[in-house]
């Protein structure tokens, strides 16, 4: 059976401002993502006295290191 693509959204925050990084949450569709990474963008791109990211990234098969970083 195949894993459906799942699109984690993710907080990156400043680190020289040292603002945190958190991940906003999993979805199934990255249409969902994108609209949720833009209204978080909107509500909380100023947060901790610093600049926020949301950022959408497709979630790799579970196990399978991404080849970028083979070990």
């Amino acid at each position: 059976m195949d894993t459906p693509q799942m699109f984690l959204v993710v907080n990156i925050g400043c680190i020289d401002c040292g603002v945190s990084s958190d991940i906003v949450g999993v979805f199934e569709t990255e249409a969902q993502a994108n609209q949720i990474a833009s209204d978080c963008w909107k509500k909380y791109r100023w947060r901790e006295g610093g600049e926020n990211a949301f950022e959408v990234f497709p979630l790799p098969e579970v196990g399978v290191i991404n080849p970028n970083y083979e070990l």
